[in-house]
């Protein structure tokens, strides 16, 4: 290993042991929680909102994800098991080129993600490397060519001297060259263990949007049925 990557381990190491370690994740065999996104006009006040619903389970053949999002026309539910992706509109399937089933790997990976940090940064195929700032350290994350949807998706984390957990993430989206910039805070746990509650989007000082985490349940007991895809 190279000193960037050891260097690299040993802070997301801090941040796994704060969270509960990896003992915790192992222990979480299924997870329900609400995600609601908030976008935020230029005067800071709430312009919309909308929850989603997400269920998560691990199993023999991999991670799978459920999210179901009302919107004006109705019920989405996009569903991801690893190896299938499906999306229906009120419970009718939609076609592989709708938007919503489309991008119903890329969603179910997001939420898998996300709520499984720092554990996920250990997976498989996940390159990490640190270097000193002036405050702290940044240790950037990127994948191998055959992890996920997005392969060439970046990250960004930033701790400062004092904390186990990243103040700020930024990010870098596949094939784009802009960089975002998002707050972490509120941290909290959901027994065994600890999750970000709130990411807060910023541009240029000013706040655009939030994604909140809330009402969490660890190892509900999910229904097979729930991921598995609808007769046409």
């Amino acid at each position: 290993m190279t000193p960037e990557e050891t260097l690299a381990d040993s802070i997301i190491r801090a941040w796994t042991s704060a969270a509960g370690g990896m003992e915790a994740w192992n222990a979480v065999r299924s997870a329900r929680y609400t995600v609601n996104t908030v976008l935020y006009d230029s005067a800071g006040s709430v312009r919309w909102m909308r929850p989603r619903r997400v269920e998560l389970r691990k199993t023999p053949r991999g991670e799978e994800a459920r999210i179901e999002r009302p919107e004006a026309e109705g019920l989405y539910v996009q569903v991801f098991t690893g190896d299938t992706a499906w999306a229906t509109l009120n419970g009718y399937p939609l076609p592989a080129d709708h938007p919503a089933a489309a991008e119903a790997e890329y969603v179910g990976r997001d939420v898998f993600y996300w709520f499984g940090l720092p554990y996920k940064l250990w997976d498989p195929g996940v390159n990490r490397r640190a270097r000193r700032t002036e405050d702290g350290y940044e240790v950037a994350v990127s994948f191998g060519s055959e992890i996920g949807a997005h392969p060439g998706d970046r990250y960004f984390y930033y701790f400062n001297d004092a904390d186990a957990f990243p103040e700020e993430v930024h990010y870098i989206e596949q094939g784009k060259e802009k960089r975002s910039r998002t707050v972490w805070e509120d941290f909290r746990s959901a027994p065994p263990m600890m999750y970000v509650g709130t990411r807060t989007w910023e541009v240029d000082g000013r706040r655009t949007k939030e994604l909140r985490i809330d009402d969490v349940g660890i190892n509900p007991d999910l229904a097979d049925s729930l991921f598995v895809a609808p007769g046409p």
